[in-house]
């Protein structure tokens, strides 16, 4: 390949260089500095002998040039080693201004040799000025090889001046040489070529290996970044079992000191190792790794799961590596074997009360279901519901009703015989599955402990409340042998029980079925009553004691049903109670008692009963507000009357509707005093308008003297707080005289009148006189 392929080559092969390979050339153009600094000091003194030996001017100043522009590529090369990083990425700008002075240095010192040739007749500098010429040449041959248009620019500068200076000097010896130096400027151009060429070759080589070992680096350093963060413990072992990776997770699960580890550990040390600190720890309870080692063959085949004197739980995987060793992971899978346990927990038990849920219970019949079948055993479920646990609960608060239901479920977790078989189904019912039932009367003895356990009265945050409890009882096989329609019969027997009046059990019996089909269609009719029209309000007199005269009416709800006729509140109340539905009722009889009442004189007022449910609803406040708005009766005229179940531990929510309703000016009468939760407290706190006395203690006023000390009493007290008496139930002049000397206020009862529809009271009302006797 001639010399000019040679060079397109080398151009275009410069061209494709990467950056970083081409500031590598370009310093190398500055460096070593010795030999810079050497070359243009030996230019210097070669310049400075033809000035002074030449008395030719040509020569002088061009002498001067070779000095002062070697002097100037020295301080430039003392600059450019000085800078910063910044000269690499500028170093387009260093190639020229180098190339710049090696250009000119080259043409002045070629320019020197001609003139010395052609002009000078002093021998020693026809030698001298030629011979450092031509090393020079040689020099930058190699030395700017890498660069090589700049290397062959500088050759032919100073070397093809000296070969025209010799061959026009017309001496034949001279021309020789001049010839000679020609051929020698073909020859360096053609080393500099092949010298280009190893240089880069070896350049690109290096630049390679270094970025490859970069990269290697880089990836050490990340996989260095992983092993030091990832969660999981490693170790990494060799075909001959030497220990070669770990991270501190493998540390602090194996408890090993990081000092106490080394390559080339073997396995087998660091298991002693491991099970003497652990040893040393735990008073020789065992370790991770000892356990591993003794459970090498369980490992070799995968995973093994360790559990370590901490109660930390570990799982190990072995896995076999291409080059015959192995990797061992150590995940602490602790928390996770918790939440499992938690996910199981909340999958199989109540959350509330931690005794078992639906699909547990579920589950627990169907194992006795099969369990019977193999052994021909029967077992019982026993329904569970609290009574008066909704009172409760809307009166004390939903805090107090969770607080109740986890001590029932503690009192049912007391009873032995029920050890893990009591379960939550939702809100206030639970049921108990027993096994080795032999007979109805074993299914009896058990209800019976139960009522016994939930009769005693709970301590809620201070407050002592009793509840009772009803249940319905089913035994398998006999009355069902799969677990809904089990479920199914003992909720029927439950239904039967709470029509009956609540607080004991009854076992399923199948003509059960049609009362409980006829309650939930009592249950249906009932909401289409409200619908249809179908309800309506009487209201019985209350009556002045002292002057006969109607002060008051209470309204009471009736339901004459299309199809079966009159139904008793006894009927449906409990119903509409039980369902939620009480607190729509209980809002149309607010509405409906007030728009009757605006009719009535001013003097006469409206009692309406209250359900404890009414106030759990928090905007009941709004409801009797726009009960009076829209009827326009004045607040004054309407009388709440209120269970003390209300009052009983009343939250704040129902202690601020009861102020609420007196700042209105309602007033607030306590009805049914002296049953269920009668307690001194509820009239000091609340302070009443009136207190009714039940219908219980009057009926046999005329024949046993206790009933009449106790009426005696309650009226005391009732004054002493500045409370109007009010008695219930009165049915006879007898009961009416004792009473008006016993001193009550009020009388509500069939001796003065019957509860009479609207347009009765409406005309009862009209006739000014006094009722002095039984309105027919």
């Amino acid at each position: 390949m001639g010399l000019y392929s040679k060079l397109r080559a080398a151009l275009a092969e410069d061209a494709l260089l990467s950056r970083d390979v081409k500031r590598s050339l370009v310093d190398g153009l500055y460096q070593p500095f010795a030999s810079l600094a050497v070359g243009a000091a030996s230019g210097t003194i070669v310049a400075t002998a033809a000035a002074f030996w030449s008395d030719d001017r040509a020569i002088t100043l061009t002498a001067f040039a070779v000095g002062l522009i070697g002097l100037t590529r020295v301080l430039l090369a003392r600059v450019y080693l000085t800078k910063g990083p910044e000269k690499y990425d500028r170093h387009e700008i260093w190639e020229t201004y180098f190339s710049v002075g090696a250009f000119a240095y080259a043409a002045s010192l070629g320019i020197l040799s001609f003139l010395i040739t052609t002009r000078s007749s002093n021998l020693a500098l026809q030698v001298i000025t030629p011979t450092f010429t031509i090393g020079y040449a040689a020099g930058i041959s190699g030395r700017n090889a890498g660069r090589p248009l700049l290397a062959i620019a500088q050759v032919v500068l100073s070397a093809m001046p000296l070969s025209a200076g010799l061959l026009v000097s017309g001496d034949g010896e001279r021309a020789s040489l001049g010839i000679l130096s020609l051929l020698f400027a073909y020859g360096m151009i053609d080393i500099t070529l092949s010298t280009r060429e190893i240089i880069v070759s070896a350049l690109v080589t290096t630049r390679e290996k270094e970025a490859l070992a970069a990269k290697f680096q880089a990836q050490a350093n990340l996989f260095d970044i992983a092993l030091r963060n990832m969660s999981h413990g490693l170790c990494m072992f060799d075909a001959r079992g030497r220990l070669q990776v770990w991270n501190d997770q493998f540390l602090s699960i194996s408890g090993i000191p990081s000092s106490r580890i080394h390559t080339n550990s073997t396995a087998r040390s660091l298991y002693k190792l491991s099970r003497a600190i652990v040893d040393e720890r735990s008073a020789g309870r065992g370790s991770t790794l000892s356990t591993f080692a003794a459970a090498s063959n369980a490992l070799r085949s995968g995973n093994l799961v360790l559990i370590l004197p901490d109660d930390r739980v570990v799982s190990l995987m072995q896995r076999r590596t291409a080059e015959k060793g192995y990797v061992i992971i150590f995940e602490d899978i602790t928390e996770r074997r918790r939440n499992e346990a938690r996910i199981q927990q909340m999958a199989s038990y109540d959350d509330l009360t931690g005794l078992l849920n639906r699909s547990s219970f579920k589950a627990k019949v169907s194992e006795a279901l099969k369990a019977s079948a193999r052994s021909k055993g029967d077992f019982a479920v026993h329904l569970l519901d609290l009574d008066h646990f909704k009172v409760i609960n809307d009166t004390l608060g939903h805090p107090a009703g969770d607080r109740l239901l986890q001590m029932v479920a503690d009192r049912l977790r007391g009873i032995g015989a029920l050890s893990g078989s009591v379960a939550r189904l939702g809100g206030d019912e639970f049921v108990i599955v027993q096994q080795s039932v032999t007979s109805p009367a074993v299914a009896e003895d058990l209800a019976r402990r139960v009522l016994q356990e939930l009769e005693r009265p709970f301590d809620i945050d201070g407050t002592h409340v009793t509840v009772g409890a009803s249940i319905g009882i089913a035994i398998a096989p006999f009355h069902a042998n799969d677990e809904d329609r089990l479920l199914k019969c003992a909720d029927i027997a439950l239904y039967a029980i709470k029509g009956a009046g609540r607080s004991g059990f009854k076992i399923f019996q199948h003509e059960m079925e049609a009362a409980t089909r006829a309650r939930h269609a009592l249950e249906s009719d009932l909401r289409a009553a409200l619908t249809n029209g179908e309800l309506e309000l009487h209201y019985q007199p209350i009556v002045d004691s002292s002057t006969g005269a109607i002060v008051s009416c209470e309204a009471l709800l009736r339901w004459q049903h299309p199809v079966s006729g009159y139904i008793p509140p006894s009927d449906f109340i409990p119903v509409a109670e039980d369902t939620g539905l009480i607190v729509q009722l209980g809002n149309w009889v607010l509405n409906e008692a007030c728009r009757e009442a605006r009719k009535w004189p001013s003097t006469v007022s409206v009692a309406v009963n209250m359900s404890p449910r009414q106030f759990g609803d928090p905007q009941l406040a709004f409801h009797v507000i726009g009960a009076l708005n829209r009827s326009g009766l004045p607040a004054h005229r309407l009388e709440l009357e209120i269970t003390e179940s209300v009052t009983l531990g009343a939250t704040h929510k129902i202690v601020e509707t009861i102020n609420k309703l007196r700042q209105l000016g309602i007033r607030l009468s306590i009805d049914d005093f002296g049953t269920g939760y009668s307690s001194l407290s509820s009239l000091r706190n609340f302070a009443f308008d009136k207190l009714k006395i039940d219908r219980s203690f009057v009926s046999d006023l005329d024949r046993k003297a206790e009933s009449t000390a106790i009426i005696r009493a309650i009226v005391g007290m009732g004054r002493s707080i500045g409370m109007a008496i009010v008695v219930e139930g009165v049915e006879t002049e007898t009961q009416l005289s004792i009473l008006r000397a016993e001193g009550c206020d009020l009388i509500q009862g069939y001796v003065f009148s019957r509860p009479v529809a609207a347009p009765q009271i409406r005309t009862m009302l009209a006739a000014a006189g006094p009722l002095t006797r039984l309105a027919s």
